[in-house]
């Protein structure tokens, strides 16, 4: 009985499962046995035998594409430019876009690097919406860039031009506003990243963090040190939560509050607002890996502003939640009455530079707590 469910279940698999066609199965078999051994030039045959026996237009394109892959990488790179270069022109192709950018790379790589960086210019105008014209447009920078700035702001200029109406632009202005702060112009760049902000806020801007976070840099540069805190505010207010499993946290989040507590507790002179902020950096970022440390910085903020019994609580919720952590030792060597926990992996003892870094009590010896 169990046997003829087994085989009832499996004809209905088999029956659901898309029909490629016997000898594509097998023509594709061999060929991705042929690349796994390294014979590249076995598999671009086998890859053809595939495509000519494709029944499906998709699996035909993928064993089209994987052919002239491996024929580029064995070393017969005009043969495989041709055959891309017939899918760059094929507009039915699934890898119409991927093609033409190969070919570009093709090109420079192997000879014939005038044409490739001419074709590489129409990559990002052909194939706006699809990665390839992101790739290329990071490309062109990079190349124009190696030429000088001159050549840079020039090619920037162009794609800026050409690209307006597309959601490349966006990318091309980001790369624009990094190109003014490598020359020098701090308040431009800080002007041209704001702008960015402005112009795509979140959640539509995909450099909405990264232009608030270069801006609040290059405002503490410049000693204004509230809009450099305004900045990170601002980056951080957009935080979203999600109830399903894991997390959801952008890169720049724990990077900022930690910066917001160092400026407000630097130069803006606002010790209350510093331990507050990296209280909430303890409490409201529960995947983040700098909980402890931002306990650690508000408990040195309670001691230096007269007030051990909070610093301590600090230090005492920080020994419980984070057992293995680097501050345990010196926050048992701060506190007295702080017992490192039985199971702890922790350093043995308080590293000097960690003291130092939240202005805690000498280290002591393991058996001194």
């Amino acid at each position: 009985m169990r046997e003829t469910r087994l085989l009832i279940v499996l004809s209905l698999l088999s029956a659901c499962a898309p029909n490629r066609g016997t000898a594509y199965d097998r023509a594709y078999f061999e060929a991705t046995r042929a690349e796994s051994a390294g014979r590249l030039a076995e598999a671009a045959a086998a890859y053809d035998r595939a495509a000519a026996g494709a029944k499906r237009p998709r699996d035909r394109e993928i064993a089209r594409w994987a052919a002239a892959d491996a024929l580029a990488r064995v070393g017969h790179v005009g043969e495989a430019v041709a055959r891309l270069d017939a899918m760059a022109a094929d507009g039915t192709s699934d890898h119409q876009a991927e093609a033409a950018y190969r070919v570009c790379v093709l090109r420079i790589e192997h000879g014939d690097a005038d044409r490739g960086w001419r074709d590489m210019e129409a990559i990002p105008r052909r194939f706006s919406t699809h990665g390839v014209g992101h790739v290329a447009v990071r490309r062109l920078v990079a190349h124009a860039d190696a030429q000088g700035p001159d050549a840079a702001a020039a090619e920037l200029a162009a794609l800026g031009r050409d690209l307006e109406k597309t959601e490349l632009v966006e990318l091309v202005t980001f790369l624009a506003a990094e190109h003014v702060e490598a020359r020098g112009d701090g308040t431009a760049a800080r002007d041209a990243y704001l702008r960015i902000a402005e112009r795509w806020p979140y959640p539509y801007g995909a450099f909405f963090d990264d232009a608030l976070w270069h801006a609040s840099a290059l405002d503490e540069k410049l000693g204004r040190a509230q809009a450099a805190a305004d900045d990170l505010e601002r980056l951080v207010a957009e935080r979203e939560t999600t109830t399903i499993l894991g997390s959801y946290e952008r890169a720049r989040y724990v990077p900022s509050m930690l910066r917001l507590g160092e400026l407000y507790a630097g130069p803006l002179h606002d010790r209350a607002r510093a331990r507050a902020t990296y209280h909430r950096l303890y409490t409201d970022y529960a995947h983040s890996t700098k909980r402890d440390a931002a306990l650690w910085h508000e408990a040195a903020l309670w001691r230096e502003d007269g007030d051990p019994k909070t610093a301590c609580d600090r230090l005492a919720t920080l020994v419980h939640d984070f057992p293995d952590s680097r501050y345990v030792p010196c926050a048992t060597a701060t506190c007295q009455g702080l017992a490192r926990p039985s199971a702890s992996g922790a350093p043995a003892s308080c590293h000097e530079y960690i003291a130092r870094e939240g202005g805690g009590a000498e280290p002591r010896s393991p058996t001194a707590q």
